[in-house]
This record gives C-alpha cells, sequence and structure tokens, in this order.
C-alpha cells in the first residue's frame, strides 16, 4: 500500500513516469487474484485476501492536515495509520504469523529539502501508525521494532529558552531573539547542508520561519540535503525486545530479527 501508481503502468502522453516495458503490473496483480484499489474508501471494504493499495500517481500526499485537505487526499488517500490497522486486520488471518514493514516514507523527502515542519509532522504520523499497531496486536507473541535506515543533517542549533516552539526563532526568556554576530535572528532547527543559503543572510521573521513551507537555512550550500551520519533510535517492544537494547551496529539488527523470529 501506498503512492507510485505511475510505476506499475505504462509509460503514456498523461504517464510520463510510466514502464518502458509496456507492462500494466495492476492488470497481473489482479489476475493472481489481488483485490486492487486506489482509494480510502476501497480499501475500507477489504476484508480478507490479498491487497493491492497504491492511493496517488508519485509520492502519496504529506500526511500533514493542511496538504491533505489542501489537495482533497483527505477524502481520497488512508492515513499511515489506516493502511497499518488494514494490514494488520488482513495479515492477521494467518495462523502462520506474518510480517509487516510500515515506513513513514515522507520524512525523508522533506528533510532532504530542508523542510523541517513537515519532517516533523509525517514522524508525527509514523508515530501515530506504531500506536495503532501496539493497540490491535498482543505483544505477547509480536514484536514490534521501530527504527530509522540513516540519519540527516538537521540538528538543535543555539540556546532557546524552555517552551519557545522548536520551529521557530531562537529566543530568550523574555521573547526577545538570540542573533548571529551580524545581529540577525536565526532557527532552532537548522542543517549542515541544503538550498537554502543565501549570499547574504535575511532578516528573520517567526511568521516567515514557522510557515508550512519555509525550508531551514543550511551551513553548505546543495541542491538538496544529504544524509547524515549519526546514530539513530532504536526501539523495540513484545515478543523478544529484549535483544534490542544498548548501542547496536546497524548490520546487526537484522541478525537479531531473525532470532526474534526463530529462523
Amino acid at each position: 500500500m501506498g503512492g507510485g501508481a505511475n510505476h506499475w503502468t505504462p509509460y503514456s502522453a498523461s504517464n510520463k513516469g510510466g514502464r518502458n516495458d509496456n507492462r500494466d503490473l495492476t492488470a497481473e496483480m489482479k489476475a493472481q487474484g489481488y483485490s486492487y484499489v486506489t482509494t480510502q474508501s476501497e480499501l475500507a471494504k477489504v476484508t480478507s485476501g490479498k491487497v493491492l493499495g497504491l492511493f496517488s500517481g508519485e509520492n502519496p500526499t504529506w500526511t500533514t492536515s493542511w496538504d491533505r485537505v489542501a489537495k482533497g487526499a483527505a477524502n481520497t488517500q488512508p492515513s499511515l495509520s489506516e493502511m497499518t490497522a488494514k494490514a494488520i486486520d488482513l495479515l492477521s488471518k494467518n495462523s502462520q504469523g506474518y510480517f509487516l514493514m510500515v515506513e513513514g516514507g515522507r520524512i525523508d523527502h522533506a528533510l532532504h529539502g530542508t523542510n523541517a515542519k513537515r519532517s516533523l509532522t509525517d514522524a508525527v504520523a509514523l508515530d501515530e501508525a506504531v500506536k495503532t499497531a501496539l493497540g490491535k496486536v498482543d505483544l505477547n507473541n509480536t514484536l514490534i521494532v521501530v527504527t530509522a535506515d540513516h540519519d540527516h543533517t538537521m540538528t538543535i542549533n543555539g540556546y532557546s529558552a524552555k517552551g519557545d516552539p522548536v520551529l521557530d526563532l531562537v529566543k530568550n526568556g523574555d521573547g526577545s531573539t538570540q542573533n548571529d554576530v551580524d545581529g540577525k535572528p536565526f532557527t532552532t532547527l537548522v542543517f549542515g547542508n541544503g538550498p537554502n543559503r543565501p549570499d547574504v543572510r535575511p532578516v528573520l521573521t517567526s511568521d516567515q520561519v514557522m510557515a508550512n513551507d519555509y525550508l531551514q537555512e543550511t551551513g553548505v550550500k546543495l541542491t538538496s540535503e544529504t544524509h547524515g551520519g549519526g546514530d539513530v533510535m532504536l526501539f523495540a517492544d513484545g515478543a523478544g525486545s529484549n535483544r534490542f537494547k544498548g548501542t547496536l551496529d546497524n548490520t546487526k539488527v537484522f541478525g537479531k530479527l531473525r532470532e526474534a523470529l526463530g529462523l
């Protein structure tokens, strides 16, 4: 379930991102017994069997409420939490158990664009999906692992006062801004690299930096922000979760998953 329907169907004048081999994989999947759904309401009606859900031509709309409402996607595209719930409902019918991977993939897209607001709100959407999963499974026989595949260059900047919104300018306890050596305010969240590095820093305002489309300033100017090299968080709960403790090399996680599954 997700986006990318254009990659499943042949290239055409109206499907520039389509396949060059002229295959319609949606038709092939239906021939193999899959229910093919393209909207939130169609997904809700599925109660059993194999499902292919493609809810947008390319990437799904941002999970943020303002984007989904503005594009009408809130009425057509299921949320990450809704897709997670449906997947668990269908997969749990298998008496042999199941493996499910859920990804908040647009967190990465927002970070590459240095749009901190959308990266954080899409991270909240992933958190809601995890909460949904925790509420639907029996942790006595289910393992839930939550992690990331890499870091990014976004970091917390300066000494902002307690209670100052993380997306705002760095401020003192009295509400005044902390300024750089040229007397200009700066944001709490910044990126090591990315597209938003003007030749001369502007005088930023709170309204500007907390807007939906604001891109955080960067240290090194690149067309797109890169991955970082920092550690990522690893959380686990349920059966076998005691294996996932402490600081682990990333290549060890797969082995611990296999151990928990008894493979």
